[in-house]
């Protein structure tokens, strides 16, 4: 067996005996709202998820790093060890299982419900990690697809950045969320009274999708501070609309 399947193997034995042992000792939270509890449970899958259609190779895969290991390995070591390695997928399952360890854990105990909260973010921070994994290799990115740490030339290509006005023809869509975002807080908390908690995931939500074709490399910066101008217009708007129902309901 090779050094570097060894050490994968030292490394999966290592992160998974520590999900078990972590699992034993429930670190103390206290009960939080609903609304609160279900943006924690649910910001790492929309987080993760989000953040690797716009990554251009593995989290764990750096240039410099890569040069440097290469250079002493042979051309591609790093991308290579990664993809055998799985890392999203080690600390994905980890995460798993850690959670689901916690949770039957704490339903055998007389801890409080809010003991539940961290074991649920763990499962949560799993099932991100698997999707992050998912969608990154759907994308054939260096550190993830097999191919990509043989050919990162042909595999991993980077996406074409077109100007601001092309962009914003191509990618209008992403910026609806957030131009109607703040009309849907400021009804929904002024006239339906709903709690505060319950926007914070829709503005993730919609922030990161304006963000996206900016952060990916398919739009450039400037994308991204129409996305600010286009929520602070939406945010006058909603001030706009709040009035005019005041005014109608007396």
């Amino acid at each position: 067996m090779k050094s570097s399947s060894i050490a994968i193997v030292i490394l999966w034995c290592f992160v998974i005996g520590s999900a078990v042992f972590g699992a034993q000792t429930p670190p103390p939270f206290p009960p939080l709202p609903t609304a609160m509890v279900a943006m924690i449970v649910l910001l790492p899958i929309l987080f993760f998820g989000a953040a690797a259609l716009w990554m251009q190779h593995s989290p764990f895969y750096h240039p410099v790093l890569a040069r440097f290991i290469d250079s002493r390995f042979g051309e591609g070591c790093l991308a290579s060890f990664l993809t055998r390695l799985r890392p999203l997928l080690l600390f994905g399952t980890a995460a798993v299982l850690q959670g689901l360890l916690g949770l039957a854990h704490v339903a055998r105990s007389t801890d409080a419900a809010g003991s539940f909260v961290p074991y649920l973010f763990f499962v949560s921070a799993g099932v991100g990690f698997f999707v992050a994994h998912g969608i990154l290799y759907r994308r054939k990115m260096l550190g993830v697809y097999h191919a990509a740490a043989e050919a990162p030339a042909e595999v991993s290509r980077t996406p074409v950045r077109v100007p601001l006005g092309e962009a914003l023809r191509l990618y209008w869509w992403a910026l609806v969320g957030i131009a109607l975002f703040p009309s849907a807080a400021f009804i929904g908390g002024d006239v339906f009274h709903i709690p505060f908690e319950f926007f914070m995931l829709p503005f993730f939500a919609v922030t990161f999708l304006a963000a996206w074709p900016s952060y990916s490399g398919r739009a450039p910066y400037s994308f991204w501070l129409v996305a600010m101008v286009v929520y602070m217009l939406g945010g006058g708007l909603a001030a706009a609309l709040v009035q005019v129902i005041r005014a109608v309901t007396g």
